[in-house]
């Protein structure tokens, strides 16, 4: 993909490789990754994306701004990895070295650089079906890479896996292999093995639109342009239609558990065990964690710092406050303007004051670092923006509220501002 890529695009990720090596980026990561009970160095963290990974490209290409970009493909990360962790902990046991994992569909390995830091490589497997995403999760992070295939059937790993995590994948399936894969999935796990998979629900959709009787919509278009449109493109599912692939899979009424918006508010996670009286109690405490977006970043000719944003939770409503590090110092901005566009985005009335301003003068504008924190009454985290007061803003000062996992397809009208791809 370098050989082809425009200059600014190849200036944008060598900016961003760059700051993935900084310890004080690395620092900033692990600070956010508040499941992560023990101390972690940051050498530890593998942080560099891979250049061909679609979701930084994806998000590149949007902001024109790598501190904007990354903050956006780790702040998904984050809670991506913390969703996984709940889901995992709700029927494991963290120490338990017998659990085999399989991280399916794991792109550039998003989810693995800090899987890595909680549960051994050793007991972790992924599979991805582009090759070279297959060689650098492998190389990266250490764990047993499998490569996928486009026909499910052809798909064999040879062993069976107590836990498998698929994050938007069934969210981009045609119906046949959405079926396929399902099936297949399924039948890889172990009697007490567990399948946790996101789908884009058919409340996503804008009101111009809506699910046929059978309760699945394809559009052939995604953000990963490389896959061929007729077996990856973009999908829409109703619940109904979810539990009968999952009962037509394992056998009748086969239960299931929804997790609305569970992955970066967005996607809703559903759980299935395969022994059926397995108990599912440990998901009712699941929590979402808080979200958010700066909006504005910019320094006046007086040199004065002006952030805009929101920050909220779909476990709580709207936040009391984020916290704004300037060069480490830390200061705390309240919540308290009216936004009726993330409430309407987002689907819940609680979050229409989730709006929040900050200003404050600035010594020494170009070196000043920033970092932007949404928090919980709880303390969980989500990095809005981490970077610098003087890189540039996001583009035409556009609302980034929802974080689809890639920009609505090109029928659709954009009724939402998307914010990247989990």
């Amino acid at each position: 993909m370098e050989d082809t890529m425009n200059p600014a695009l190849s200036d944008l990720l060598n900016t961003a490789s760059q700051i993935c090596r900084e310890d004080h980026f690395k620092k900033i990561i692990l600070r956010h990754c508040s499941c992560i009970q023990h101390p972690v160095s940051p050498d530890r963290l593998h942080a560099e994306i891979h250049p061909s990974d679609q979701m930084l490209i994806h998000s590149l290409q949007h902001h024109q701004d790598a501190e904007v970009a990354l903050s956006q493909y780790f702040n998904i990360s984050l809670q991506q990895h913390a969703s996984a962790m709940q889901v995992y902990k709700s029927f494991f046991d963290q120490g338990d070295r017998s659990v085999d994992v399989l991280d399916f569909a794991c792109g550039y390995g998003r989810l693995l650089r800090l899987l890595t830091l909680s549960i051994p490589a050793s007991q972790i497997w992924a599979s991805e079906i582009q090759p070279d995403a297959v060689e650098f999760v492998a190389h990266a992070f250490g764990v047993q890479a499998v490569p996928s295939h486009l026909d499910p059937e052809q798909f064999r790993p040879e062993k069976q896996f107590d836990f498998i995590w698929v994050a938007s994948l069934f969210s981009h399936l045609p119906e046949h292999l959405f079926t396929a894969w399902m099936n297949k999935l399924t039948s890889l796990l172990t009697p007490r093995g567990v399948l946790c998979f996101s789908i884009r629900s058919g409340d996503l959709l804008p009101p111009a639109e809506a699910l046929p009787e059978a309760g699945i919509l394809y559009f052939a278009t995604s953000e990963i342009t490389d896959l061929d449109a007729d077996v990856y493109g973009t999908t829409y599912v109703s619940e109904a239609y979810v539990r009968r692939t999952v009962s037509e899979a394992l056998g009748a009424a086969h239960p299931c558990h929804r997790l609305r918006k569970a992955l970066a508010h967005e996607q809703d996670l559903y759980v299935v065990c395969k022994d059926p009286n397995r108990g599912t109690e440990g998901l009712e405490k699941f929590r979402r964690g808080p979200w958010g977006w700066v909006d504005r970043r910019a320094v006046s000719s007086d040199g004065e710092l002006d952030l805009q944003g929101w920050a909220a939770s779909l476990d709580d409503g709207s936040v009391d406050s984020v916290e704004i590090r300037v060069n480490d110092e830390l200061h705390e901005c309240v919540t308290n303007i009216r936004r009726d566009d993330v409430q309407q985005a987002m689907g819940d009335e609680r979050l229409a004051v989730s709006g929040w301003a900050f200003r404050m003068p600035l010594s020494l504008p170009a070196s000043t670092r920033l970092e932007v924190s949404a928090r919980t009454a709880p303390g969980e985290l989500a990095l809005l923006f981490a970077g610098h007061a003087d890189s540039r803003a996001s583009p035409g000062g556009k609302v980034c509220v929802r974080s689809s996992s890639s920009e609505p397809p090109a029928r659709l009208p954009s009724t939402r501002l998307v914010n990247a791809a989990p």
